[in-house]
């Protein structure tokens, strides 16, 4: 089974390593898309640092690799003082839409954290304008109020709330072969109605050109390797080419610079990335280089928590505009925008 693996403070497994032979349990917690130790050691002890507590009394649930919890994993949550036991609700991907509170807020749009060729830091970007010009020919008459929350764990909570309307950009999984997929877009699958493609992107991974790695042709070749994943993607092409598979280890990291700063140190010997970010960001003398055997066209797309009515009647309105922009070839003129840029 394809794990979702979380970065892991060594220096908080030191701080805390004396406190982590709690013996009797207060609460039992059930791993869900986006969680890592961390975040549910907040939400019980008050503070991150308390993670590896929680791994102490799970490691025969979680393996050797304190890095990796998979989701629907059941943990123990050991008692300590000042515990607090939340609500279900208050969970990622359990949050009920519900909360008067969010009732009046301007409905707003959720674009994934960092910057790429398709969304820049400051919302713009060749994704934006293509959905936006979408929205205003499918009807659509309020301003696209763009909210950018730090991780995907993040888009994912607020994406369920009643006046979250759209999140992108994300890749199209193939909801058909749940086996490939991350536990991200099996979740994704399950919950979220997806736009017709905005725009087409060529997934491939990326080594160190003087490593063996660069003529693989196989899942076999990746047995052992630590390979990253930048967030603004999922695992999926490492499910579909058999390489979640093998031994290697797979990592999720905030952004594209942290895989390439981990390349460049040898902490990772791989990274996922699409081709158009990849040649934005790395510089032409870098000794970089992509795997051809194992590129890949997606599409990028739109998405809709599917049991909010009003965001399913945004998508649909961005769908009927985005037919309306390719036949009046505003799409194109867009695209032809930035890609001059």
């Amino acid at each position: 089974m394809l794990k979702a693996m979380v970065f892991y403070g060594l220096s908080a497994l030191v701080a805390a390593s004396s406190a982590a032979k709690a013996s009797d349990f207060c609460d039992t917690y059930s791993v869900v898309p986006g969680d890592t130790l961390r975040l549910i050691s907040e939400r019980y002890y008050g503070s991150r640092e308390y993670s590896p507590i929680l791994f102490e009394a799970n490691a025969s649930t979680i393996g050797e690799n304190p890095n990796s919890i998979e989701i629907g994993m059941e943990l123990s949550i050991p008692c300590r003082e000042n515990i607090q036991i939340p609500q279900p609700t208050a969970f990622l991907a359990l949050v009920s839409p519900v909360p008067e509170a969010t009732q009046t807020v301007e409905p707003r749009f959720l674009a994934k954290a960092g910057e790429t060729p398709f969304i820049n830091h400051d919302s713009s970007g060749i994704i934006p304008d293509i959905l936006g010009a979408a929205l205003r020919a499918g009807g659509y008459q309020d301003s696209l109020s763009i909210a950018r929350p730090n991780g995907i764990s993040d888009v994912l909570q607020i994406s369920i709330e009643p006046n979250a309307l759209l999140s992108f950009p994300w890749t199209m999984p193939d909801c058909g072969d749940a086996a490939s997929l991350s536990p991200q877009s099996i979740y994704m699958c399950n919950n979220y109605t997806f736009s017709n493609p905005l725009y087409e992107i060529t997934l491939g991974i990326f080594t160190p050109a003087d490593s063996p790695l660069a003529t693989a042709q196989t899942a076999r070749s990746f047995a052992g390797k630590t390979i990253c994943v930048p967030q603004f993607h999922t695992a999926d092409l490492l499910g579909q080419n058999g390489i979640a598979e093998t031994s290697a280890t797979i990592v999720l990291s905030p952004d594209f610079r942290s895989c390439l700063a981990g390349l460049e140190t040898g902490n990772y010997d791989a990274m996922l990335a699409d081709y158009q970010s990849f040649g934005s960001i790395v510089s032409p003398d870098s000794q970089l280089t992509d795997i051809p055997a194992f590129a890949q066209i997606t599409t990028l797309h739109a998405v809709a928590y599917s049991q909010n009515p009003a965001a399913i009647e945004v998508l649909k309105m961005a769908n009927a505009g985005l037919k309306e922009i390719l036949i009046s070839g505003e799409w194109f003129g867009i695209v032809n925008q930035h890609l001059s840029n």
